[in-house]
């Protein structure tokens, strides 16, 4: 996000009608240095940064809550630093297509957009399942979990 941020600040230094997007695990916001960032995207009014959470509940040393305390209320915690925050199903293409049309409109401030997903969606031996958050699939389950996408919805 910091970087995103100094991205997002030199665009509109240089009067620059470009956005940036920066993509944030939900462990990642357990990090004090996202809350900082977090802080000085609304101070510069950067308006031009669009963050998006993939909010599953998972990271690599298990559930979010478990690695350490949740992050909820995050809407309320990111709307009180004065984000604009977006909810949606991350797993839906047309909410997240609708999300960043939303957040080119908002001025004056960034727009965060959470997105709930769920790990592994469409793959029956992944979905939820921890382990995948950083394991390579054998080819023989590579191949398993393409079927089954191929399949899916």
């Amino acid at each position: 996000l910091s970087v995103a941020n100094g991205i997002a600040l030199g665009l509109k230094q240089d009067k620059r009608d470009q956005r940036v997007y920066v993509l944030l695990g939900d462990g990642e916001l357990q990090e004090g240095q996202i809350w900082e960032a977090a802080m000085s995207s609304v101070h510069f009014k950067l308006d031009n940064l669009c963050a998006i959470v993939d909010y599953n509940g998972l990271q690599i040393g298990g559930s979010i809550g478990k690695v350490k305390s949740t992050l909820e209320p995050l809407a309320a915690k990111m709307e009180s630093f004065g984000w604009f925050v977006l909810e949606i199903n991350g797993n839906s293409i047309a909410e997240v297509m609708a999300a960043f049309r939303q957040a080119r409109l908002v001025k004056g401030r960034p727009t965060m957009i959470i997105a709930h997903t769920l790990k592994g969606k469409g793959v029956s031996f992944m979905e939820r399942n921890v382990e995948y958050h950083g394991k390579v699939p054998s080819l023989e389950l590579l191949k398993r979990a393409l079927d089954e996408l191929e399949k899916g919805d």
